[in-house]
Formats: structure tokens, C-alpha cells, sequence
């Protein structure tokens, strides 16, 4: 797979501003996020801590130095307070298509703390997890998210992103307005992102996996991908560094979550190719095409700044309303083309964890296909909405045909018989969702999960306001120290880049100022965890001759080589049969021990990889105290 989450937007407004059937809404308290120390607890998991990070990054030619960072989310063990002791393995992880570390937020959570419940050398263990964030994110302004977080009102975020008047007279969340006093930057403001291809992304990574100093013969560093970032893991370990070693040199193991293992479907790039790519490269540079992402690809309405930042105002609410309270921003966004189920879910009112839950989950109307086919495709089984037709209206279908399927969505399957219509919703009524549980759905993620992973952002960050003069924006502050659920600007050379070197087996290139050394011959004997919804039969299924260490969770089953088994062995009955896209990084696993991995309520990801990765983790490493990053509280 080369995609991975993406959501739509979402906001809520104080019920003060809204009139007619909508009034009866609760307004938004004057309820300030958790400050401090506890403002960085992950939710549901007390005992870990989670830091919003920046270091300096690769330098992308013609990128401003303020903006040439790595940033990532730091989790690690709340029990070392601000000295973390010696780890026994880290984590680093690549998000996939446009998605960000707030969709890693569990899944990572859950191993840091399923570790400190393990011994290591007679002491809890402290395996650590560092998700990299997109570069497009470190150009979000911020600032006014922190604002609304520090004093309880989320009102104050939508003002300055999207404009006081951008309620329409329906009582719903139109589109930004003149009166809001953001402006995104520009194509021309922007036109660095050019460079911001492979090579600056591993470059990030280089620098991330610089800040861990494994002590004298420890080697327990991992990278792990989901989607899109699993092609990076195998990129990233075939790549020659600029220290003249290969990545997989300094790595423990690798872990692909539905995303890879991909070896290349092709030997090395004929010299057509090889043009064509690099015509597409000064395309980029030279303005021709547009360097990132906005309203157009695959996502369509839903990508670029303006989608993003009203997506960032929904994460204010979700961590500031009552998620019983009902939410009234429209599922489907201002632009994008017309679909089976627009009519239902414009008449449809919901609760804020509804709302979570239907824009996210892959079909939330069961068999109504009232989601969008791209996130039928890569989205999660949340749930399902609380919704019956109102007596006698069970045949009243929206009539809108399906739009056709394309691409990696060719496989989708037969349209739906009846897309459920406003014609059959009782208007009076706010609808909730119904979570996965023994009465409910049997499915791997909760909506629950996913709105807090959308709320949460970290009060302790070392990332500082900087000041950057743009080509055509002139000066702008850039403060992107509120983690954010969405990239706001997505690099075209980014996700060329990923389909372009994850194709070939080889590829050198050191012309127009593109230098790649890629083989992924290089990936031998070092250990392989797979988890996938396709699956494989047999050792045929792994794509690198030197590795024997090779274990894989699929929708069958688990298999692992002779040498993974007598390593650590796992059930082969634990399979991901209920799994989509996303519960491979984002699954509930409220009920760890009491069922099988893989089963409502226990992540086969976390069930089985704390155990997989320090088993093979060897020695210590020694990971940068909060002090030594310049991390604080932000309020």
C-alpha cells in the first residue's frame, strides 16, 4: 500500500452564535487543556509521556535554515520524569501518505507501556518510540491553536483560522472567510519544497537516529513504517548515507504495518525513466509544477493548507467539547465532487464522537457506502452510527450514482444497493455511535481513540516561534509547536519521490543536483515483522533473499521462519483478519490480556511486537534528557 490515514475536516461552534433547530447545542466550556507535565500524558495511558520535538534536519537546498528540521513525537516512560533511563530498544517511526504522528498516538503508547510491564536485567523495560513528522507540518502556524488550548476556548482558533462569520445562516461551518486573519502561504513562498524529496526526508532521519547513543556493542534501534512509510523503511535501509554506510548497518530490525516489504519490482531505472523523473524534478524546481499538495491529487478537496488548518481547529474541539454534545461542521467540504450519501449526511446531526467516528470509519452505515472511497480504502473500523430509517422510508435511496473507482480503489467491489438519504433521517434527532464491544460492531479501532488522537497535542515541546522572510508572504512567524493531526502542506516531490525509488531494486543517480545510492541487495540478515491485510504463502513471501529472521501477521495467520520462531515464538492462530488501513497503527487494545492479539480489543501490533522487537534488541542506548533538547511546558 502507498497511502495511510488522511481525515476531513471538522469544527464546532458556541451554541451563542447559532439559531434555529441547532440552538439546543451545548456550548464549548471555558475549559482549559490540562498545563504542564500532565497536559503531555498520553490519555488513557498515565504512565506515558509524550514531547513534541525539533532537531536540526537535512539541508534541503534553498530551504531556509529556521525551516530545515526534524520534528517527531517522543514517547517514552512518564516514570523517569525528566531523566529517561537508559533504553532498551527505540522505535523510530514513519507515518504514510499525508498522515502525521497523532495516528501513531496509541499504538506507540501502548508498547511503551506493555514494555515497563516487562523485566529487563532484573528492571522494568524502556523501549521508546520517536514517529516523525511530515516537513509540511513544521510550516504550520500554530500559534492560535495554543492560544484556544491554554484558555478553554476553542472559539478563539476558529476566529483566526477560518473568520467569526464563517457560520452560514444553516448554523453549519462554511469555508474560511475574509475576516480570518491567517492566509496560507504560497506556491511562490513555497518553492524550496522542490528539494523536499527522499534524501531530505533521510536525512531527518539521520538526524533523529543521531540523537541516540547506543553504548559499546548495543545495536537496538528499529525503523518502523505503516503504508507509504513502510516503502521509506525499505528505502531508507538500502540508501547509502553520506557516512558511506548503508542504513540498515545501524538498525536493529525492521517493521512494515501494512506498507512494504518491497524489495523493487525492477531491477534499475532505464535511461527514459531515469529523463522522465528528472524532467519531473525541474518541473518542481522551476515552478512549473506545484510543489505541494492543494485541493488536487487523490484527496482532492480535502488536502492543502485551508483543509488542514480547519482540521487543526477540529483537534481544539474535540479536546475542549463535550463529545456527547452535537457537532455541526459538514462531512463533506466546500469543493469536492458529488457522492452517494451528500444528501444523508447533510441532514444528519450527530454527537462530536459521531462525528469522529463517520469521518473516519469505512463504511459507517454498514453496507450503506455513504463513506468516500478514498477512506474506505485506507481509513479504520470505528464503529458504526446509531442510525435506523424512520418508518416507511427504507426505499427511499439516494439516487446519485457511485463515482468509478480508480487507481489502487479499482478493487472496491459492487456499489451499494441503497445509500441511505436525508429523506430518511428524523431531523429531531442527534445521532451517536455505537463503539466496537461485545453489542457492538466487531471491529479493531473505537472512535474514542481516534477523536482523542485528533485532540491530543503535547505542552512539552522545545519547538520555538522563528521568523522567515517568504518570497511573496513577506515575514511570517512560524510557531509549529501545537502538534497537529494534519500535514498542512504536502510535498509533491515527496510522494514522487516515494513511488519513484521504492520501484527499483537499484538506483544510482548523481546528475542535476539529485545524488540517490540506493541497493536493496544490502537488506540481508538483519530481522523482518510484517503485518498486512494481504498475505503470503510460505518463506516466498519475503522479499529479501539474506533475511532468516522473518515473521509476518496477516489475515490468515501468523507464519515466521524457523529462525524468528526460535527467537520468539508466536501463536499462528493470531491473524488481522478484522483489520483496515489504519488499525494497524491505530487499534483499541483496551483488553490486552483477556484476548488473543488480533481480536476486539487487543492490538496484534502491540500484542506482538514489544516482545519481537526486545528479543532482538541488544545492549543500551542512551536517549537525550528533556533538558538537553531545550524542552518545556508550553503553557
Amino acid at each position: 500500500m502507498t497511502h495511510a490515514a488522511v481525515r476531513i475536516a471538522a469544527a464546532c461552534l458556541s451554541a451563542a452564535l447559532l439559531s434555529g433547530p441547532v440552538a439546543a447545542m451545548a456550548a464549548p466550556m471555558a475549559r482549559p487543556a490540562p498545563a504542564g507535565d500532565a497536559g503531555s500524558r498520553v490519555p488513557g495511558y498515565p504512565d506515558v509521556v509524550a514531547e513534541y520535538i525539533q532537531v536540526p534536519g537535512g539541508k534541503a537546498p534553498g530551504t531556509p535554515t529556521a525551516l530545515n528540521t526534524a520534528s517527531f513525537l517522543r514517547l517514552r516512560a512518564s516514570a523517569d520524569g525528566d531523566r529517561p533511563r537508559p533504553a532498551n530498544a527505540v522505535i523510530v517511526g514513519l507515518p504514510g501518505f499525508s498522515s502525521t504522528p497523532p495516528h501513531w498516538l496509541f499504538l506507540s503508547s501502548q508498547m511503551v507501556s506493555g514494555a515497563a510491564k516487562q523485566s529487563c536485567d532484573g528492571q522494568p523495560c524502556r523501549l521508546e518510540v520517536w514517529v516523525l513528522q511530515r516537513r509540511g507540518a513544521n510550516l504550520a502556524e500554530t500559534e492560535a491553536l495554543t492560544e484556544a488550548r491554554r484558555k478553554g476556548d476553542p472559539q478563539i482558533a476558529l476566529n483566526h483560522y477560518l473568520g467569526a462569520n464563517a457560520i452560514g445562516p444553516d448554523g453549519k461551518v462554511g469555508p474560511a472567510t475574509a475576516a480570518a486573519a491567517w492566509k496560507p502561504l504560497t506556491q511562490a513562498d513555497l518553492a524550496f519544497m522542490a528539494d523536499w524529496g527522499f534524501e531530505a526526508y533521510a536525512a531527518d532521519v539521520d538526524a533523529m537516529i543521531g540523537r541516540i547513543r547506543e553504548r559499546s556493542g548495543a545495536r537496538n534501534i528499529f525503523l518502523a513504517g505503516h503504508s507509504q512509510g513502510g516503502g521509506f523503511v525499505s528505502n531508507y535501509a538500502a540508501r547509502r548515507g553520506p557516512g558511506g554506510k548503508r542504513g540498515v548497518e545501524g538498525l536493529a530490525g525492521l517493521i512494515f504495518l501494512d506498507g512494504g516489504p518491497s524489495a523493487g519490482v525492477q531491477p534499475q531505472p532505464t535511461a527514459a525513466e531515469l529523463d522522465a523523473y528528472l524532467a519531473r524534478v525541474n518541473a518542481l524546481r522551476s515552478g512549473k509544477d506545484r510543489v505541494y499538495t492543494d485541493a488536487n491529487g487523490l484527496l482532492g478537496a480535502i488536502a492543502g493548507p485551508a483543509s488542514a488548518a480547519s482540521q487543526s481547529v477540529t483537534g481544539v474541539y474535540y479536546a475542549l467539547s463535550d463529545p456527547n454534545a452535537e457537532a455541526i461542521f459538514p462531512l463533506r467540504v466546500a469543493g469536492m465532487a458529488p457522492a452517494p450519501g451528500d444528501d444523508f449526511l447533510k441532514t444528519t446531526r450527530m454527537t462530536w464522537l459521531a462525528r469522529a467516528g463517520a469521518s473516519f470509519d469505512t463504511d459507517p452505515v454498514p453496507g450503506g457506502g455513504v463513506q468516500m472511497q478514498i477512506l474506505q480504502f485506507l481509513g479504520q473500523g470505528l464503529g458504526r452510527l446509531d442510525f435506523t430509517p424512520m418508518p416507511g422510508t427504507s426505499d427511499r435511496c439516494d439516487r446519485t450514482p457511485p463515482a468509478a473507482a480508480a487507481g489502487p480503489l479499482r478493487a472496491m467491489g459492487p456499489p451499494p444497493k441503497c445509500v441511505p438519504s436525508g429523506a430518511m433521517v428524523d431531523p429531531s434527532r442527534v445521532h451517536g455511535w455505537i463503539e466496537p464491544g461485545p453489542e457492538g460492531p466487531k471491529e479493531a479501532g473505537r472512535a474514542g481513540l481516534w477523536l482523542s488522537a485528533q485532540a491530543f497535542a503535547p505542552t512539552r515541546s522545545n519547538i520555538r516561534p522563528v521568523t522567515v522572510k517568504f518570497a511573496q508572504s513577506g515575514r511570517r512567524v512560524i510557531d509549529a509547536s501545537d502538534m497537529i493531526g494534519s500535514n498542512w502542506y504536502p510535498s509533491e516531490r515527496w510522494d514522487f519521490d516515494a513511488g519513484f525509488v521504492g520501484r527499483y531494486r537499484t538506483l544510482k543517480i548523481d546528475r542535476d543536483g539529485v545524488k540517490l545510492d540506493v541497493d536493496k541487495a544490502a537488506i540481508a540478515a538483519v530481522p523482518v515483522y510484517v503485518a498486512r491485510q494481504g498475505f503470503t504463502q510460505g518463506v516466498t513471501g519475503n522479499p529479501f533473499p539474506g533475511v532468516k529472521d522473518y515473521t509476518e501477521v496477516n489475515k490468515t495467520g501468523t507464519w515466521q521462519t524457523p529462525e524468528a520462531k526460535a527467537i520468539s515464538p508466536l501463536d499462528p492462530a493470531i491473524n488481522v483478519a478484522i483489520y483496515f488501513h489504519t488499525d494497524f497503527v491505530g487499534a483499541d487494545d483496551s483488553r490486552a490480556g483477556q484476548a488473543r492479539p488480533g481480536e476486539p480489543g487487543a492490538s496484534a501490533i502491540s500484542g506482538t511486537l514489544v516482545d519481537w522487537v526486545l528479543k532482538r534488541a541488544k545492549g543500551l542506548s542512551d536517549t537525550p534528557t528533556p533538558a538537553a533538547l531545550g524542552v518545556r511546558a508550553r503553557y
